[in-house]
């Protein structure tokens, strides 16, 4: 029977604690502020994110620790025949492509899971990948059942300060152009078409078409009852359950909405009062 381990980084939310629960291997990202450089979860709270962000201050973010990546990997190789990485996407890190760098050197067998997101998306997908490592399933019996949930996901994001993506160049041109309109709220949008990048899927002239926009849209696109739908925000619990309460009356299932808090490495980059809408089908 193959072995599989799961891995993942904070990007996806989870605590140490979590995810030692679950068996999955978890890689801490890194923020620095005013030069000091914290490892995510670990040294430093969602939390403590949001207060220095409520004080202006403009935290930075980087990959995991190169030597912790390659650490974990060398551990792995003792113990597994294969490994899932679900990484922070590619668009907005470098953490996937040195995981696969890291695994090439080692000469190990790593799947490396491009989700085109993070937050709650790639916490859901590293979870599932455990569930079905659990239930025996083979990696490419595992490939063939999460990849098309993964291409059809999605994750709209409603900002009030375009600057911070701007500042963080997690925008790509077009976004980065509209940071300096006025009066226009863009909805944006970061999914397999945008590459794991953020871009702009509409702008409308008042924050309430936005809103309305960004719910429409996903009715559209998803079967209610069978799609799981994360709202999560930075210190936005208000505008949070709005959308919440808007998905019910739609008709999804309120099981099936789950909030959270965008997790810090993300919210350095979205500032404050952030809204972001995730969805995926519901796995068989």
């Amino acid at each position: 029977m193959e072995r599989i381990a799961v891995v993942t980084d904070t990007g996806s939310n989870l605590s140490f604690e979590e995810a030692k629960e679950l068996g999955i291997y978890l890689l801490p990202l890194q923020i620095t502020i005013d030069d000091t450089t914290y490892q995510d979860t670990l040294e430093i709270s969602t939390q403590d994110i949001y207060k220095e962000l409520a004080q202006g201050k403009m935290p930075k973010t980087s990959m995991a620790a190169y030597q912790r990546i390659y650490d974990l990997f060398e551990e792995l190789k003792k113990e597994y025949d294969t490994v899932f990485a679900v990484p922070l996407t590619n668009g907005l890190s470098t953490n996937a492509s040195t995981m696969q760098s890291i695994a090439r050197e080692l000469e190990m067998n790593v799947h490396v899971i491009d989700l085109y997101s993070t937050c709650e998306l790639e916490k859901h997908v590293a979870i599932w990948i455990k569930k079905l490592v659990d239930k025996n399933k083979s990696s490419e019996e595992i490939l063939s059942i999460i990849q098309p949930a993964i291409n059809d996901s999605n994750s709209l994001i409603l900002v009030k300060d375009l600057q911070h993506l701007k500042r963080g160049g997690r925008l790509t041109p077009m976004a980065a152009t509209l940071a300096g309109l006025l009066k226009i709220y863009p909805v944006l949008h970061i999914n397999k078409s945008t590459e794991g990048r953020i871009d702009v899927l509409n702008k409308v002239r008042t924050e309430k078409r936005a809103d309305a926009y960004a719910m429409d849209t996903i009715i559209d696109k998803i079967d209610v009852q069978h799609t799981h739908i994360y709202i999560i925000h930075s210190d936005f619990l208000e505008g949070a359950n709005h959308f919440k309460k808007c998905f019910i009356e739609k008709g999804v299932p309120e099981e099936h909405i789950h909030i959270n808090y965008i997790s810090s490495v993300i919210a350095v980059h979205t500032g404050l009062r952030c809204i972001a809408i995730q969805y995926i089908r519901e796995e068989n």
